[in-house]
């Protein structure tokens, strides 16, 4: 592949995802976070999976990882992308680290790691799976284990 395609590239493009998409969260702008979804996508965790469907589902979902963050009291969400490559000219692989921090301070749950894929849509870059390797307490998780499809009705 071309430079343009290369891992470099690729690191670059994930990178600029994790940090719009992480101050879209912060904001609480539900609209925002939406515009970085591609549908159908998966979320995933080691308890649960989710087929989102719509965007109905997804604003559920995502409010309720807001909820999560803002209950924390989160100020910084510290996304570092770890590897990403292309797949094609529009689908990039990656994974990446996820660390919350709250006043300048580290949280006591670790980091974890996830992986998702990225699809070329439109104006950007948007998820078509995110899967989570993430337990306890942490905001993913809860919102995966505890989210509920009557949730969108």
């Amino acid at each position: 592949m071309s430079n343009e395609y290369s891992e470099h590239a690729a690191r670059e493009i994930v990178q600029d995802f994790l940090d719009r998409q992480g101050a879209a969260t912060l904001a609480g702008d539900i609209d925002e976070i939406l515009r970085w979804c591609d549908f159908p996508c998966t979320l995933e965790s080691p308890g649960r999976r989710v087929n989102v469907t719509d965007q109905t589902m997804l604003r559920s979902i995502a409010e309720a990882f807001v909820e999560q963050v803002r209950g924390k009291r989160v100020t910084h969400i510290v996304r570092r992308c770890l590897e990403a490559n292309f797949q094609d000219e529009n689908t990039v692989t990656a994974t990446y680290e996820t660390r919350f921090v709250r006043d300048g301070q580290m949280l006591s749950e670790d980091p974890y790691v996830s992986f998702v894929i990225l699809r070329r849509r439109e104006d950007r870059w948007k998820f078509s799976s995110m899967q989570f390797d993430v337990a306890g307490d942490s905001p993913a998780s809860v919102v995966l284990r505890d989210w509920n499809i009557s949730d969108t009705t």
